[in-house]
């Protein structure tokens, strides 16, 4: 490629398309940021078919609206989420100040991007395949899956572009030596409002200064707008504002732009120009001594003596099991710390007699560079529940429960059937799959179990429902994985007395939860 053919493309994210928009009536469009804000009482929320970018874009919106109304008293925020619709002149003065920051490729303030590198590859630097912005799409030395190919065949249009660098701040994580992760580490799950409308989502998500991570810097706080678009390569930034840490810089990139006639490796789409490749090198992160950064949007848990460790994907483990850390605030969770923007809403939002959607997005890694999936699950809170402690605490033992009885079937299984043997790899599989089925038949009814419990007023008859029916499921799904054990002699006496001893353990266990003598 000549020069020529690298150079003067610009994609203005503030004005061109490149937003995907669910529409309140089910139709979808594309827009810039700014018709993005000013029509977000017109839609249900951000579409994409990852949710990482739903959750990139949401937080770079949301540091928007979080810079121009900046609101320091609860006064301030109560006045604002009363509004119904956002107008031209609220934006007006930002993109004055602003506006020119939002360009892609442009030669001297490339958004997300640091202008001191050359505008055409060059001898030296960190050339990588765009296809590194992307966690689902194979590079280097990842494995492929469902997507098939050569890294350097793939080029990509600037809305996929976009969408693959909004994902940076929250989402990098560490990818060999010397590239570390975002300012919260390993990904944690993002907790997200979903309102009635986008607009709504994103006023919910505006954070006073008391539910801001203390450690953040107060008067040094630049947003990527703010900053001079320089990125050092691993460079460490001692000083982060609340702004700035939602636009944190983990990378230091440089698209190159080049004309091509074809499809989109990402979308599909017909595209006359897209980027192949860019420098993609370790940009800014925290000093390995500093104080640990929690992030408003994100649950903790926060052990004595030890680092607080963020609640993060889980293998085999629903994102249900962690509804007590991720949105309440029970009795005896000294050591769980739910998002901050939850206490802040518990706080300051009448909404008792109604629910609020959330949406947990996260992806689970090696913690290290391997990734393995993104998760992304909905959930209806009872408005009481983010205030209700008591209720809290009942549905954190709910859950505890929940898991003592899943600690008994593979105490019992593994006594019973495990060891080695011929069928030992067979028995593995069976309990495996007996694991699963029982989180599976839990997991509606724990949603009715919060429901009737955020209802009750002190009832203790939801408790005991949940607790005879996690106890039946249990022994329903030893018996079935006991049944495949087999069906001689010796496989039926090992079934029978498993069958049992599992059945004993748990109307002893349940007995105990009900306080029975």
């Amino acid at each position: 490629m000549t020069d020529a053919e690298k150079v003067n493309f610009h994609f203005d994210l503030w004005t061109q398309p490149w937003i995907g928009l669910e529409k309140l009536d089910g139709g979808f469009v594309r827009l810039g940021i700014e018709d993005t804000l000013l029509g977000s009482h017109e839609f249900r929320g951000f579409f994409d078919p990852s949710p990482l970018v739903v959750v990139g874009i949401h937080r770079l919106l949301t540091a928007i609206l979080q810079d121009i109304f900046s609101p320091e008293s609860e006064e301030e925020l109560k006045q604002l989420w009363t509004m119904q619709q956002l107008s031209a002149e609220m934006l007006t003065t930002f993109q004055a100040n602003y506006g020119d920051r939002f360009d892609l490729f442009s030669q001297e303030e490339p958004f997300f991007q640091s202008m001191d590198t050359s505008s055409t590859p060059a001898k030296g630097e960190n050339i990588k395949s765009a296809a590194y912005l992307f966690h689902d799409i194979p590079s280097g030395t990842e494995h492929t899956h469902y997507r098939h190919g050569v890294q350097t065949d793939q080029i990509f249009c600037p809305v996929c572009v976009a969408a693959g660098m909004v994902t940076l701040p929250a989402f990098s994580t560490s990818g060999g030596k010397g590239i570390k992760p975002s300012i919260n580490g390993v990904p944690p799950t993002y907790v997200i409002p979903c309102g009635k409308n986008l607009l709504e989502s994103l006023l919910l998500s505006l954070v006073l200064p008391g539910y801001q991570p203390q450690m953040r810097s107060v008067d040094l706080d630049l947003a990527w707008w703010k900053r001079e678009p320089l990125i050092p390569r691993s460079s460490e930034v001692v000083k982060v504002g609340y702004l700035h840490s939602l636009t944190f810089q983990p990378r230091r990139v440089r698209l190159y732009p080049e004309k091509f006639m074809g499809p989109c490796s990402r979308c599909g789409e017909t595209i006359s120009w897209g980027v192949r490749e860019m420098i993609f090198d370790m940009g800014e992160s925290r000093p390995k001594e500093s104080p640990p950064w929690f992030d408003p949007f994100a649950a903790y848990k926060t052990p004595e003596k030890k680092p607080p460790i963020p609640i993060r994907p889980v293998e085999g483990k629903a994102t249900w099991r962690e509804y007590s850390s991720l949105f309440l605030k029970g009795r005896g969770q000294a050591q769980v710390l739910r998002p901050l923007f939850l206490d802040q809403i518990a706080d300051l939002l009448e909404v008792d007699a109604g629910s609020i959607s959330f949406r947990c997005v996260g992806m689970r890694t090696d913690m290290k560079a391997k990734i393995f999936e993104w998760v992304d699950t909905g959930f209806e809170v009872p408005g009481n529940l983010l205030r209700d402690e008591d209720a809290g605490y009942i549905i954190g033992e709910g859950i505890r429960y929940a898991g003592d009885c899943a600690s008994t079937m593979a105490s019992v299984f593994r006594k019973k059937f495990g060891g080695p043997g011929k069928d030992a790899a067979r028995y593995a599989q069976l309990k495996t799959a007996m694991m699963d089925d029982y989180w599976k038949q839990l997991a509606i009814p724990f949603r009715s179990f919060v429901t009737e419990t955020s209802l009750a007023k002190g009832s203790e008859e939801p408790r005991k429902e949940w607790i005879d029916l996690v106890t039946n499921i249990a022994k329903r799904c030893f018996s079935k994985a006991a049944a495949a054990i087999g069906e001689d002699g010796k496989q039926l006496h090992e079934r029978f007395s498993g069958e049992r001893l599992c059945h004993n353990t748990l109307l002893s266990l349940r007995k105990k939860e009900l306080n029975y003598e």
